[in-house]
C-alpha cells in the first residue's frame, strides 16, 4: 500500500554506482537467462540438424540426443547436485567421489551398447558402427565433466558463471551447427557440434573459488547424510523422468497408431521445454536449503515445501490455461500440423508440467537434507501411481498417457510434501503452527504473485523508464520485525535524486502532529517529486508489487503492519508491539485508509493485529486488500 515517502538520496543510502548492483549481484537472473538460452539454443540445434540431414539422416542424432539426455538427467544431474551439497558443506578440491567417477563411466558403457546393438540403418551415415558408439561415449564423458564443473560453479555461489556456462554451450553448440549446415551438412558435422559444446565451461574455470565463500563449514562430510546419497538421487531422477519419457513407449503398447504416437511425443517434449529452466535453477535454491538443513532451520525449509506445494498447484490452472491456448500452436509451429495435440490434451500436459517443476524443487529439500531415500520412494510412488492409471481403460490412447502423466505428477507432488514435513530428530527449532503456515502462504502467495503479475510489473518499468530519467526499480532502507533494517524494493514513483526538502517538511509536520494528537495524514498532498507515471503507480499501489521480492526472501510477510522508514519508526519507538513481527505487504491499516489517515491511527491499527493475527485474519485482510486498492480513500474514510 502507499508510503508518505519512497527513496533516500545519495548520501544517506550509497554511491549511485552501487546503489542498484543488489538487481544483478544475485546471480539468480543470469541463470534464468542462462537457461532460456540454452533450451532456446538447444532445440534450435534439433530443428536444425532435422531440416538439413532430413527424417533419415537425422535418425542417428536422435539416437545420439536420446543417449545424452538419459544419461545426463538421470545420472549426470545427480552428480552435479552432489558436487553442489558437498561444496556447501565446506568440502575443497576434487570433491567427486570414486563411486560417482565410476558411475559415470559405467553410463557411458551402457550408452555405448544400447547403441550398439541398434539397427544398421542408424549408422548408415558414419563410417562404421565403431564410429558411432565413440560419438556417444565422447559426449557422456564431455558432459560428466560439464556437470561438475556447473556444480563447482554453483557449490562456490558463482551463480552468474553458472548462467553464461549453460548458454555458453548451447550457443557453442548452434555455431558450430549452423557452419556445418551452410558448408557441408552431415550426421558427423552435427555429432561433433553437440560433443564440443560443453568444452566451453572452461573459459570459466570452474575451479577458481568465488570471493563470497559458503558460510557453512562442516568438518566431517562422511556423516550419515551422504549413505546412499548418491544411488538415491539417480534412482528418483530415473522415476521421475519415467514419467515424461516413457510416455510415447507406453502409447505405443496401448495400440497407437504411428500418428498418434508422433502426437503424444512431440507433446510431451514441447511440453517438458519449461523443466530445462528448472532443472538449472536447482543450482541456485540447493545451496540455500543445504544450509538451512546444516543450521537446523528445518521449520524453513517445511514452509518452503508447503508454499512451494500451493503455488505449484495454483498456477497449475495458469498451465492448463496455457497449454490449452498456446499448445497446439507451438507443437504445429515446431513439428507441423499434423503433430498438433487437441487443446484438452494440450491443457492436461501444460498442468502436469507445471507440477512437475513443483515437485522438483520440493525435491531439492529433501536432497539438502540428505535424505534422498524419502525422495526416491516418493517419485517411486507417483510412478506407480501412473502405472496404475494405465491400467484403466481408455479409448484414446493419446488421452490415456496423457492423463497417466498428469496423475503421476499430482501423486509425486503430494508424495513429496509429505516426506519434506516429517519431523527430523536433529531439528533444533520448536514448530508453531501459525508461524510455520504464515511463512508456507508467504512462500507461495509470493511465488504466484510474482509469476501472475510479471507481466505488469514489466509493462510499469517500462513505463516508469520512458517517463523520467533513472532506474525503473530502486531500493530503500525500512524497519523490519526486531528494528532490524532490511533493504524493500518498489517501482521509483518520484525522480531520481530528488531534493530532500519536502521530505525533512513533512517529518517535522508529523512530528508536530504526533505530539499534539493532530489527525495530519501520512501523505505528502501534493507531492511535486512524483511523476505522472509514479502518481498512476501510487493510486492502483502497482509500485509496491516488487515487495513480493521481499516476502520470497523473508525479510517481510504477505500481512503484517507496513514497513516504515528509519524517521517515522523513531516517532512511534522501536518497543511498539508493530515491530515484533515482520512487516507486510498489506495490513489492517490499509484497508482502513490507505495513506489517508494519521500516523497514530495507523499505529493503533498495526497494534489491533499484532494482537489478533491468525491464519483467519490474514486471510480476510489479503481478500479486503483487492477491495481497498479499488475504492477511493475518501469512500473509506466515510464508511468508518
Amino acid at each position: 500500500m502507499e508510503e508518505p515517502q519512497e527513496e533516500l538520496n545519495e548520501d544517506q543510502v550509497e554511491g549511485r554506482a552501487t546503489r542498484y548492483a543488489y538487481l544483478r549481484s544475485d546471480g539468480t537472473l543470469d541463470i534464468v537467462v542462462g537457461s532460456l538460452i540454452a533450451g532456446l539454443g538447444g532445440y534450435a540445434y534439433q530443428f536444425l540438424a532435422g531440416r538439413s540431414l532430413g527424417v533419415e539422416g537425422f535418425a542417428a542424432i536422435g539416437i545420439l540426443l536420446t543417449a545424452h539426455f538419459l544419461s545426463f538427467v538421470i545420472v549426470l544431474m545427480p552428480i552435479e547436485q552432489f558436487v553442489i551439497r558437498r561444496l556447501t558443506l565446506g568440502a575443497r578440491g576434487w570433491v567427486v567421489p570414486v563411486r560417482a567417477v565410476a558411475l559415470a563411466a559405467s553410463t557411458a558403457v551402457a550408452a555405448g551398447i544400447v547403441v550398439a546393438v541398434s539397427g544398421d540403418d542408424y549408422f548408415a551415415a558414419f563410417s562404421s558402427r565403431q564410429v558411432f558408439i565413440l560419438f556417444v561415449l565422447a559426449t557422456v564423458t564431455v558432459h560428466f565433466f560439464f556437470s561438475v564443473g556447473r556444480g563447482y560453479l554453483a557449490g562456490y555461489r558463482r551463480f552468474r558463471s553458472y548462467g553464461y556456462a549453460s548458454a555458453g554451450a548451447s550457443v557453442l553448440r548452434l555455431a558450430i551447427a549452423i557452419g556445418v549446415a551452410i558448408i557441408a551438412p552431415s550426421v558427423t558435422g552435427f555429432a561433433w557440434a553437440h560433443v564440443l559444446g560443453p568444452v566451453v565451461i572452461v573459459l570459466w574455470r570452474p575451479w577458481k573459488r568465488s570471493r563470497n565463500e559458503p558460510r557453512v563449514d562442516v568438518d566431517d562430510l562422511g556423516d550419515t547424510s551422504e549413505k546412499g546419497l548418491l544411488a538415491g538421487l539417480v534412482l528418483a531422477a530415473a522415476a521421475s523422468q519415467a514419467l515424461l519419457l516413457a510416455g510415447p513407449l507406453v502409447a505405443s503398447r496401448l495400440g497407437a497408431t504411428t500418428a498418434q504416437f508422433s502426437v503424444v511425443y512431440a507433446t510431451l517434449l514441447i511440453a517438458r521445454a519449461p523443466l530445462t529452466l528448472g532443472y538449472n535453477l536447482i543450482a541456485r535454491i540447493l545451496p540455500s536449503f543445504t544450509e538451512m538443513a546444516v543450521r537446523g532451520e528445518r521449520r524453513e525449509l517445511r514452509s518452503w515445501a508447503r508454499g512451494i506445494a500451493v503455488a505449484s498447484v495454483l498456477l497449475s490452472g495458469v498451465g492448463a490455461l496455457l497449454g490449452a491456448v498456446l499448445g497446439p500452436l507451438l507443437v504445429g509451429v515446431a513439428f507441423g500440423s499434423d503433430f498438433a495435440p487437441s487443446p484438452f490434451i494440450a491443457a492436461i500436459a501444460g498442468a502436469g508440467v507445471v507440477l512437475a517443476a513443483g515437485g522438483l524443487f520440493i525435491g531439492q529439500v529433501l536432497v539438502a537434507k540428505g535424505q534422498s531415500l524419502r525422495l526416491a520412494i516418493a517419485w517411486l510412488f507417483a510412478l506407480i501411481a501412473a502405472i496404475g492409471m494405465v491400467a484403466l481403460p481408455f479409448d484414446d490412447p493419446i488421452l490415456h498417457v496423457v492423463v497417466a502423466f498428469a496423475v503421476g505428477e499430482v501423486a509425486a507432488l503430494a508424495a513429496l510434501v509429505a516426506a519434506a514435513l516429517i519431523h527430523d530428530s536433529d531439528e533444533t527449532e520448536i514448530s508453531h503452527g501459525y508461524l510455520v503456515m504464515k511463512r508456507s502462504l508467504d512462500i507461495g502467495g509470493s511465488m504466484v504473485a510474482l509469476v501472475l503479475l510479471f507481466p505488469v510489473i514489466l509493462i510499469a518499468s517500462i513505463a516508469v523508464k520512458r517517463d523520467s530519467p533513472g532506474p525503473a526499480a530502486f531500493r530503500q532502507q525500512r524497519v523490519g520485525r526486531d528494528g532490524e533494517l532490511f533493504w524493500m524494493v518498489k517501482l521509483r514513483t518520484m525522480v531520481f535524486d530528488q531534493d530532500e526538502t519536502v521530505f525533512k517538511e513533512h517529518m517535522a509536520e508529523l512530528r508536530r502532529a504526533n505530539a499534539d494528537d493532530n489527525e495530519y495524514t501520512i501523505k505528502i498532498e501534493n507531492d511535486p517529486r512524483i511523476t505522472k507515471v509514479g502518481a498512476f503507480l501510487r493510486k492502483w499501489s502497482i509500485d509496491e508489487l516488487p515487495n513480493f521480492v521481499n516476502v520470497l526472501k523473508g525479510s517481510m510477510s504477505l500481512v503484517g503492519p507496513r514497513p516504515l522508514v528509519v524517521e517515522e519508526a523513531e516517532l512511534i519507538g522501536l518497543d511498539n508491539p508493530r515491530f515484533t513481527v515482520k512487516p507486510g505487504v498489506t495490513g489492517l491499516a490499509q484497508i482502513h485508509g490507505r495513506d489517508s489517515i494519521a500516523l497514530s491511527a495507523r499505529t493503533e491499527w498495526d497494534d489491533r493485529y499484532v494482537e489478533t493475527c491468525s491464519t483467519r485474519v490474514d486471510l480476510e485482510i489479503m481478500f479486503a486488500t483487492i477491495g481497498a486498492v479499488f475504492a477511493t480513500p475518501g469512500r473509506q474514510d466515510a464508511e468508518e
